[in-house]
Order: structure tokens, then C-alpha cells, then sequence
């Protein structure tokens, strides 16, 4: 979705239209849903967003966004939002509450035998798919430039495909692999292109096959999609990351600043929004 605002000229489309009738479904708008984001949309918005706790500008950003889509916001006809977050900690025992902000997914990490704490567990992951939430995983060792090349690669896939083995991962879901740095044009095209070249050459020689995600700044995921080397694409947060505005429309994910806690404040997210209704996200296949 692009960030809406009053304007002049007006913004005008089916994306206004259907703000506007989300807004109305809420008890916050009650003119003509004319598809035109006017002052009576932008005071009806900011009543939105003093609900919310949300900062009160009138403005549909990414965090009124995020928000409107747990709330049930449908975006216009060929348009896909799902709600769902990611965490760096273990999300068994907070169930309930996660479903209750109305996640209908969760991103969680599979990462080297050092960040043992943050990495998804089979017991985590049944749990999860039993609760029906979907899972999607991202393997993460590495935030620099310096730490991605074709041997760092092949280690990172090797490792990701025994921690999915592991987890019962079910084949043709994805493993995202994640470059969390603002990578430059150059950067992309040389050892990330190196790194994901071999990521894909391991994972393609696996018994179990999985497709390949990356998760990093819209130049990188840009560059590494186009070249063959992903299936699928999650956006970094980081707004002020290269080309994050002018891919957005394109991830398959969306993440969302800033992060927050939730479940009483014991369990702290990032939200993130699923515009493909297939990201490579999985349930494990429980025994009856």
C-alpha cells in the first residue's frame, strides 16, 4: 500500500476507498466512500490513530498500516495483507496473546549453533502450526558485507537444511536467508550474488528441497530476485535502506518499524505484512 495523506491534488484510487471503508467499519468515517482522501478521511484517520496510541498525523504509514491490518483492513481486490511478526525468542508459551493481535503468521530464526537461544525449536513449531499459525524461517549469521561470499554461503546453507531436518520443515516451503545491512548496487551484484549463488547450489542438491528467500534492503532483494537466486523477497525495516520505498509493492513480506512488545511486554516483535498469499510460509504435519 502506498502512504496515504491529504493532499493537493487529492490522492485518489481504490486504495482510498478501501481505507475509507475501513475506517467506516470502525465508527470513523461516515461520508461518501468516494475513493478521494479528503480532510473528512484524514480527521476520521487521525481519530484512527489516537484509538491506536498511534502517532495522531492524519498520514496512512506503514505503522497505522500494520495496525489497520490486525484490526481487519481489506485491501483492494488483487491486493494481498496478512498480518504476522517476526521474534528472536522462543514464542511457545505466548500463544494465545499472539493470536489474540490477530498474527496469522511468525517468522523465526534458524542460525548457528552459537545463537542456540534464538533459533526455532520442533517443539516451538509444532506448537505454533497446532495453535494455526503459520511459520516462516530465516537463517541469520552475518550483518556485514565482509560476511558473505560462496564458501560463507555454502556453510550457512548447510547448516539451515540440518536445522530444517530437524524441525520437519515440510519441502517447497522457504528458507530465507538474511543480509541485514544496507547493501549498495555493487555490493549485490558481487558477494551477495556470490553468496546466494552458492546458497542455491546446496539447497538445490538437497533430499528435501526448499526455495530460497532473502531477507535484507530493497536493492539487495531486488538484484538477487532478478538474478535468479531467490523465490522470494522480505523487506528490511530500515526505511532509510537503499530502494526500501520503491520495492515495497514487490516483497512478498513487509517488515514493519518500529518493533514492540507484546503479551504483557514479555514478548518483543517486529510486525511484518505478507502481501503474497504464498511467502513459503509452512505448518508442521501433526500426528493425529
Amino acid at each position: 500500500m502506498r502512504t496515504l495523506r491529504l493532499q493537493s491534488p487529492r490522492m485518489t484510487g481504490a486504495d482510498v476507498a478501501a481505507w475509507q471503508h475501513f475506517l467506516a467499519a470502525q465508527g470513523f468515517y461516515t461520508s461518501t466512500i468516494d475513493g478521494d482522501f479528503g480532510p473528512l478521511t484524514a480527521q476520521a484517520t487521525k481519530a484512527y490513530q489516537t484509538k491506536k496510541g498511534l502517532t495522531a498525523d492524519g498520514i496512512v504509514g506503514l505503522a497505522t498500516y500494520a495496525r489497520a491490518v490486525h484490526d481487519g483492513y481489506q485491501p483492494p481486490a488483487g491486493q494481498v495483507a496478512i498480518p504476522g511478526m517476526d521474534a528472536s525468542s522462543n514464542c511457545q508459551t505466548f500463544l494465545r496473546c499472539i493470536a489474540q493481535d490477530g498474527m496469522k503468521f511468525v517468522v523465526r530464526y534458524y542460525a548457528a549453533s552459537q545463537n542456540v537461544s534464538k533459533i526455532i525449536t520442533p517443539q516451538e513449531a509444532a506448537a505454533l502450526s497446532a495453535a494455526g499459525l503459520q511459520i516462516a524461517v530465516v537463517y541469520e549469521d552475518g550483518a556485514n558485507v565482509q560476511d558473505f561470499n560462496a564458501a560463507t554461503g555454502r556453510k550457512h546453507a548447510s547448516r539451515a537444511l540440518s536445522l530444517a531436518a530437524g524441525l520437519g520443515q515440510p519441502a517447497n516451503s522457504a528458507i530465507y536467508f538474511a543480509a541485514d545491512f544496507n547493501a549498495t548496487a555493487a555490493d549485490a551484484r558481487g558477494p551477495l550474488v556470490d553468496y546466494f549463488g552458492a546458497v542455491m547450489q546446496v539447497l538445490a542438491t538437497a533430499a528435501t528441497r526448499y526455495a530460497v528467500g532473502i531477507y535484507s534492503d530493497g536493492a539487495a532483494c531486488r538484484i538477487i530476485r532478478d538474478s535468479g537466486l531467490a523465490a522470494f523477497t522480505w523487506l528490511s525495516n530500515s526505511t532509510s535502506y537503499r530502494e526500501s520505498n520503491a520495492f515495497r509493492p514487490q516483497a512478498d513480506i513487509v517488515q514493519i518499524a518500529p518493533e514492540r512488545n507484546i503479551c504483557n511486554g514479555l514478548l518483543n516483535i517486529d510486525d511484518d505484512i505478507a502481501q503474497s498469499e504464498n511467502f513459503g510460509a509452512f505448518r508442521l504435519v501433526l500426528p493425529t
